[in-house]
């Protein structure tokens, strides 16, 4: 099965292939995350100061050739449906994990990658809030943010629909894989 094929099953809005060296680091985008907006920095393995450094990040990221974006759209409410963002941020979140487990089941020895978007949501209570090593590090991975990628820019130079209008809230994510492991069959740019 291909990528592409792989992704569709979980029902992503969009997702399209592009060259990784479209990605860009950006220190200011690990700013924000030292700022702590979302409320997780410190708090979660996969967020600052837990993860590495951007530039061991551009290091990794570099190491592919090329990415996958892929992005799911929540309706809310209103602008201010903060559980329906949170729910639509975990339904995210597994859907990349689900997606990450079919690939790696059709494609055994797969060399990818798997960036979200937020802080991991995998442990009910990260165990980095006591100190503890990652429980699931096999399961967790980080936030496109987390490693300095402004996805707001990424999404324009892709084509991915970043506002998908009022009382939406859209969440992107990467998929990072090596050429020699697998390609898409299509471009995967699935209409809304």
């Amino acid at each position: 099965m291909q990528l592409d094929e792989l992704l569709e099953e979980q029902n992503f809005t969009e997702y399209k292939p592009f060259d990784v060296t479209l990605i860009r680091i950006d220190p200011a985008v690990r700013k924000m995350c030292e700022a702590n907006a979302c409320g997780s920095y410190g708090r979660n393995h996969m967020c600052p100061p837990s993860v590495d450094g951007i530039d061991k990040w551009r290091d990794v990221i570099m190491g592919f050739d090329h990415a996958m974006m892929v992005s799911k759209v929540y309706t809310m409410e209103s602008k201010y449906d903060m559980k329906a963002m949170f729910e639509g941020a975990k339904d995210f979140e597994v859907s990349l994990r689900k997606a990450r487990e079919s690939i790696e089941e059709e494609n055994p020895g797969v060399n990818m990658m798997i960036l979200g978007a937020g802080p991991c949501m995998y442990c009910k209570k990260c165990s980095n809030l006591d100190d503890l090593p990652c429980i699931h590090p096999d399961k967790a991975y980080p936030s496109v943010e987390a490693c300095g990628i402004d996805v707001m820019s990424l999404s324009k130079v892709t084509g991915v629909k970043y506002n998908n209008g009022e009382n939406t809230v859209t969440y992107l994510g990467l998929v990072l894989y090596s050429s020699s492991s697998f390609s898409p069959s299509t471009t995967g740019l699935k209409p809304l």
